[in-house]
């Protein structure tokens, strides 16, 4: 991944972080909202390009995840839960199996930092039930802060 592909990353992930402390549980309301409007905006360039059927297929799917999408919240929850679960845990997996060590013991520590943070977030989303619904996700926007300024430090301190 090259350097401006990392740094892009670092900030979303910063981005992700300020919205889930910020919009807590609307946020993902908010983010199925945008991607339904995405996938109108694809479907009528594709209509443009007189790509008929995949057009048409993008365009109904953004009005289903538009007019759906703020009651499946729940259910998407689960899915991006899931999702950070496996990527971290593989991620993991894969720097502990091919023994991954730096020359310093804090680059060594922010290579790990980032699949262990995706499993926490993880985690926390898995159980963002009950009382404690803000506390989740504002910590896990500031784990998400967290993430982005690790990403941010490995990608300058490249070797």
């Amino acid at each position: 991944m090259k350097k401006s592909e990392k740094i892009v990353l670092a900030l979303a992930a910063m981005a992700i972080g300020v919205l889930l402390i910020v919009l807590k549980d609307n946020f993902i309301g908010i983010v199925m909202t945008v991607a339904g409007l995405c996938l109108i905006v694809f479907g009528i360039v594709d209509l443009f390009k007189k790509c008929i059927p995949p057009g048409v297929v993008k365009i109904v799917t953004g009005l289903l995840v538009i007019l759906c999408g703020w009651f499946v919240v729940e259910a998407v929850l689960y899915v991006v839960s899931a999702f950070l679960l496996v990527f971290g845990i593989l991620s993991l997996y894969d720097k502990i199996r091919q023994k991954f060590k730096c020359s310093t013991l804090l680059r060594t520590i922010m290579e790990y930092a980032v699949p262990s943070i995706c499993i926490a977030i993880g985690i926390l989303l898995l159980f963002h039930r009950g009382k404690i619904v803000d506390f989740i996700f504002i910590f896990s926007g500031i784990l998400a802060l967290v993430e982005g300024g690790v990403l941010f430090f490995n990608a300058f301190s490249e070797e």
